[in-house]
């Protein structure tokens, strides 16, 4: 990794309340966007360290370029010799932070202006959260229709936790003493690495939700939630992250590390049940989202006996859906 500022703290100097993370991979049309909306936020003590991780594009020209033009002290950079990937990304790029909250920030999404100032006060307010999140509404790149999402992790524990994650990942904050105490990301988990985080915090500590619109998440039909081939692999993930949530120690040990070797194939084959009701809710979702070509190869991998009649039954319904969903 080459770092393209100085030590992200150095000795004398009081670190920041909170570290804002932000990885971006090809994305070199949203740097201002999102960089600007954390800069601007209501809340001003913070770092923001953004890792390019070997984008072809021009990201990581855009990122340093943008951060000599604001010439924001607050605002570091880091560019990535070769690609290591999201997760160890936000791995390295955290272990060069020093701050009470860990904050993510989804590369390509916005956060209103309060969205960092409440979530300091949740925590600060109450010393058992340790994670939290906001409302936030989803917005389909191309086509700009909005969704509003209103999750609540108010009251969720592990065992409601293992039925469904309550989190989009990039509008969580976390307490970095508990992200500590609970391992942090895991490097083997190439995808739903937040789930798979949230399960062991909610084993030691509250989840909470800020219930007011303090986010807005880019959809994109290229991205892991929506991708024929990544989502698979990422749905995969999500079953490996419960699974491991209920191994024993030794166990467990032995899993990650053959995880690392092999992936979650091996683990979870393609007719497992619960994979296969996990791609039929994304099919769903990315026909209601207008992503049909999409939902149509993902369909490809559902088992004999779905009744393609549905995915026609939607598709029809959507296409008689306003072109905008207002979410706030």
């Amino acid at each position: 990794m080459t770092q393209s500022d100085d030590a992200c703290t150095s000795p004398g100097i009081r670190p920041a309340t909170v570290s804002v993370l932000t990885g971006y991979y090809n994305r070199v049309h949203c740097v201002d966007e999102t960089i600007l909306s954390i800069l601007n936020q209501s809340h001003q003590d913070i770092e923001l360290i953004a890792f390019d991780d070997c984008s072809t594009d021009g990201t990581g020209d855009r990122l340093i370029a943008l951060r000599d033009e604001l010439a924001d002290p607050r605002f570091k950079v880091l560019i990535h010799e070769s690609n290591k990937g999201f997760t160890q990304g936000m791995i390295d790029a955290i272990a060069a932070s020093d701050s009470e909250f860990i904050c993510v920030q989804g590369s390509g999404d916005i956060s209103l202006p309060r969205r960092i100032e409440r979530q300091v006060s949740a925590l600060r307010s109450d010393p058992d959260i340790g994670a939290v999140g906001s409302w936030y509404t989803n917005v389909v790149e191309t086509n700009g229709r909005r969704y509003p999402r209103r999750p609540d992790a108010n009251g969720v524990d592990f065992e409601s936790l293992m039925k469904g994650n309550v989190f989009s990942h990039g509008e969580v904050m976390i307490r970095r003493s508990v992200y500590e105490a609970a391992g942090g990301y895991r490097s083997a988990f190439t995808f739903c690495q937040d789930y798979d985080l949230w399960l062991r915090i909610a084993k030691i500590s509250r989840l909470h939700t800020v219930k007011e619109f303090l986010y807005e998440r880019s959809v994109r039909f290229d991205g892991a939630s929506y991708h024929p081939k990544k989502f698979p692999l990422q749905a995969r993930f999500t079953i490996l992250a419960r699974r491991f949530a209920l191994m024993s120690e030794p166990e467990l040990g032995a899993a990650i590390a053959r995880l690392g070797e092999v992936g979650p194939g091996e683990f979870v084959q393609g007719d497992d049940p619960e994979l296969q009701r996990i791609l039929l809710k994304a099919v769903l979702r990315s026909t209601i989202f207008g992503a049909t070509q999409e939902a149509e190869k993902l369909s490809e991998q559902l088992t004999p006996g779905i009744p393609k009649a549905i995915l026609r039954t939607i598709n029809s319904i959507v296409a008689r859906l306003p072109s905008r969903v207002s979410g706030r």
